[in-house]
């Protein structure tokens, strides 16, 4: 049997395809709710804040597809399928037909809510304000550029353990622990320096922990904020995410884009590596 489409068979009868489906569903849902609600209470609720609430709430989905790519990619736990696969496919092939086929069946998931949520809100909310077409291409860009850095860390995290929940939780861990340890550090930092009244927004440029975290890949993700980049804030030369407010610049988080760029292909090798030298 052709390898690609079994592993779109195994992906659409499983519960891991359905699964996908429904979180960024309900992202987007939810996304539209909770905007006709701010609406309501506060009215001239925008378009553009309905699409940062889908990147937001988007994130669990995300958690989600990177426990089901991990344990997918730890096939070696099943040793039955692992027979089944590496007796009649190269590893080579395994790996890559896994990592093409859920990276593009999430990438499709996360931009047609994207473009779901956007088509709705329109309808709904104030639209005013436009969105500007050339800051949200090179959001998703700069989106897409940061999948590299997912892609070869869970293939490196991945190729360190057989076991699927093993690897599973080195990655969650790796990807929500360092933010969490990070801004631990930099709050006790802070209280350390007598600087704690300094507004959240700036705490990566005034501590030194927040500066070195800024080098971390998976700050580049926080480009996001250029999708919903409107005409007014283009005007003003700022923009909101999170409830922050940044400095519209093109070249927002270019450190981790640039360590994104450097640290992928080596991770990807190394993971290689140890793939290329398991035996059944």
């Amino acid at each position: 049997m052709n390898l690609w489409k079994m592993e779109l068979i195994h992906l659409y009868r499983s519960w891991r395809g359905w699964t996908l489906i429904g979180f960024y569903l309900l992202a987007s849902i939810l996304a539209v709710v909770i905007g006709i609600f701010i609406d309501r209470a506060y009215a001239n609720f925008s378009h553009a804040r309905a699409l940062d609430l889908y990147m937001t709430i988007s994130i669990v989905g995300l958690l989600v597809f990177v426990g089901i790519v991990v344990s997918s990619l730890a096939f070696d736990s099943n040793k039955d399928s692992s027979i089944f696969l590496r007796t009649r496919f190269t590893m080579k092939q395994i790996i890559l037909t896994k990592l093409v086929i859920y990276f593009s069946f999430s990438g499709i998931l996360f931009y047609s809510g994207f473009i779901l949520t956007l088509i709705i809100s329109m309808f709904l909310f104030d639209t005013s304000d436009p969105l500007k077409l050339n800051w949200v291409l090179w959001g998703i860009f700069l989106e897409l550029v940061s999948g590299f850095f997912y892609v070869s860390l869970m293939l490196f995290t991945s190729s360190i353990f057989r076991g699927s929940v093993a690897s599973v939780l080195l990655t969650l861990a790796v990807l929500i622990g360092i933010p969490i340890i990070g801004t631990t550090l930099i709050t006790v930092e802070l209280l350390m320096r007598g600087l704690m009244d300094t507004p959240p927004v700036e705490w990566e440029y005034v501590s030194y922990v927040g500066r070195t975290l800024l080098w971390w890949p998976a700050a580049l993700s926080d480009t996001q904020a250029f999708m919903s980049v409107t005409e007014s804030e283009v005007n003003s030369g700022m923009i909101s995410f999170f409830g922050q407010v940044f400095e519209l610049d093109a070249h927002f988080r270019y450190k981790p884009l640039i360590s994104t760029l450097i640290a992928s292909p080596i991770l990807a090798l190394l993971a290689w590596r140890r793939y290329s030298r398991r035996e059944i």
